[in-house]
């Protein structure tokens, strides 16, 4: 079968994808920033903390798909509202871990289970089969998608002048 080819921008799978996951972090953020005062950036970096710490500032900006700057900047406001800690990294003097602190644990336990709510209410529509398939289009996507990304990284770059016309 054969797929019509997109005849905008709206009807790219890539555009699609992105707008459903800006409006289920939209939904996120309403509801974390009215309960728990927190951003959308500060969730996603103590649910990678509830779950993966201890993590290096660059594995958890990575992992959270934010640039390091940022990632620093919201990692020193969350050790000042005490929710994450630093501590030294015994595989390399210079590094630093991240970790939640007591109460850093106390919020993830409190939010996640909510964040899991709103997972399933976004999914409820599909029936367990078309979830399956989902989940298992996603991770054979992303998996593709990374293959892709790496092999433009190993592309060599175009310069600027050759681009002019």
């Amino acid at each position: 079968m054969t797929r019509p080819v997109p005849a905008n921008l709206k009807e790219l799978f890539s555009y699609r994808l992105n707008r459903l996951a800006h409006v289920s972090s939209r939904m996120a953020a309403r509801a974390n920033e009215s309960q728990y005062d927190l951003g959308s950036r500060d969730w996603r970096i103590i649910g990678l903390l509830g779950a993966f710490a201890p993590m290096s500032l660059n594995a958890l900006a990575h992992e959270a798909n934010i640039d390091k700057s940022q990632a620093s900047r919201s990692v020193g406001e969350l050790i000042d509202r005490g929710y994450i800690k630093r501590g030294a990294d015994e595989s390399d003097g210079r590094g630093v871990r991240l970790d939640l602190t007591t109460q850093g644990r106390a919020l993830y336990r409190k939010v996640f289970p909510k964040a899991v709510d709103r997972n399933e209410r976004i999914l409820e529509i599909l029936s367990p089969e078309e979830r399956d398939v989902l989940e298992r289009a996603i991770d054979k996507l992303t998996d593709h998608t990374l293959g892709l990304l790496d092999e433009l990284k190993n592309k060599p770059a175009r310069s600027k002048t050759a681009v002019k016309r």
